[in-house]
Formats: structure tokens, sequence, C-alpha cells
């Protein structure tokens, strides 16, 4: 197994960065890649949406890109609930509130998902400065800001939440004509609001939406953002 490691040059913290950059194993290639996290996603999208390429090299990717890192999620979700849940003997069961801090919101999906096959969990959406999905979830407005505000929370510097198309694809009732629509919409102009009957659903499925934009200095081990 090869392992191919992208590094977002300028957008990780020198920590992070030598956590990659210090593997000395040989089947593990880091390669600094010019641009933000959005646009490092890009060309991975492009090279798995080419299956006869993905086919003859034999590649999957380790993010949420791939099903099968949501699937892992969704077991995440169910474990916490376990711990979390003194007694599984009640009847209804207890509703367990879980913090969700996102950036593509492969979390998100996965969290949504197991909800949707009956896990009793409340999700609370947490992001920084980079607010899409916040505000699709208040206002139905997904579009793009100006640009990508640098973070402490690096890895939750991200315009393109990708995932989104997963819960938009959920929240329609399964129809793919729709979220294909609003997403190619998204594409070429950057910018959807959300259609008025797809908006109101998310109420039910993503109450108490949070926005961090800012963390008090009085919460231990945490820094307001840059």
């Amino acid at each position: 197994v090869d392992i191919i490691v992208l590094l977002p040059k300028g957008h990780c913290t020198k920590i992070q960065e030598l956590q990659m950059t210090t593997v000395l194993k040989e089947n593990v290639h880091v390669f600094g890649v010019e641009g933000n996290s959005d646009e490092l996603d890009e060309p991975i999208k492009t090279v798995f949406a080419d299956m006869a390429f993905v086919k003859k090299h034999n590649l999957m990717s380790l993010n949420s890109i791939n099903w099968s890192r949501v699937l892992v999620q969704m077991a995440h979700h169910f474990f916490a609930y376990f711990q979390c849940t003194p007694s599984l003997d009640t009847h209804p069961l207890p509703l367990v509130e879980v913090v969700v801090p996102t950036g593509a919101a492969g979390n998100l999906a996965a969290g949504y998902i197991a909800q949707k096959i009956g896990l009793p969990i409340r999700l609370v959406v947490a992001v920084n400065r980079n607010d899409i999905i916040h505000r699709t979830v208040q206002q139905g407005d997904f579009s793009l800001s100006k640009a990508v505000k640098s973070t402490l929370a690096s890895a939750m510097d991200i315009q393109v939440p990708y995932n989104m198309e997963r819960v938009f694809w959920l929240l329609s009732g399964s129809d793919s004509q729709v979220t294909r629509a609003l997403m190619e919409q998204f594409e070429r102009t950057q910018s959807v609001n959300l259609p008025k009957e797809l908006h109101s659903k998310h109420s039910p499925v993503l109450p108490c939406p949070c926005l961090c934009s800012q963390v008090s200095r009085s919460c231990p081990g945490c820094w307001p953002d840059p």
C-alpha cells in the first residue's frame, strides 16, 4: 500500500505540518500543495470521478469523499450514544445532543444518516468563521464567501462542504434530480438559495445550529480565532 498525503502549504499549524512531513516510511509520500483545502479537494474529486482511472491504479481516498469514511463516522455516533446513555431499557430512549464541529460536513452527514436509522440524537452544528454550513442551516443560503478565512481550526477552513450534497439528497427524500440541479447550480454560480420546501426540513434535522466564530479565553485550552 502506498499512501499519498497532500498538504495545503501555509494552511496548517507547524505541529500539523511536522506530523505529516516527518513520517519516514518508504510507502508514505507527502506533497505540499499550493492553495487552500477547497482547491486541494478539486483534483481529488476529479480523479475519483474517473472510474476507469481509479480501477486501473487501484485508488481509494481516506477523506469523506469516500463513502466508507462516512460509514465509519456513523459508527462513532452510535458508540458515543451508547457511552452517554446509562441504560437502553428505557422507552423511549433518551435524546443525546451531539455537537459536531464540521468543515466538509462528513461527520454531519454521518450523524444525520444515523438519525434516519433511528438513533435518538440531536445534531448541533459548530463552525468557525467559514460559515457556509451555518448560513445554509439558518437561512437556506448555500453560497461562497469572498475568501476562505484562516483560523486556528485549519481543518474547518472550508468553503465548499462537499458532503452537503449528501445532506441535500437525504433532505429531498433521496431525489437525485433535485440534488443534482442544486449542485450544478452551485458549481456554475457558487450560490444557491435552497427551495423553501427543502430548507423548511432543516429544522427537525439540524436543530440549534451553532456558529463558533470566536472561542472565549475562559474556555480551558481554547484561544480566539486569529
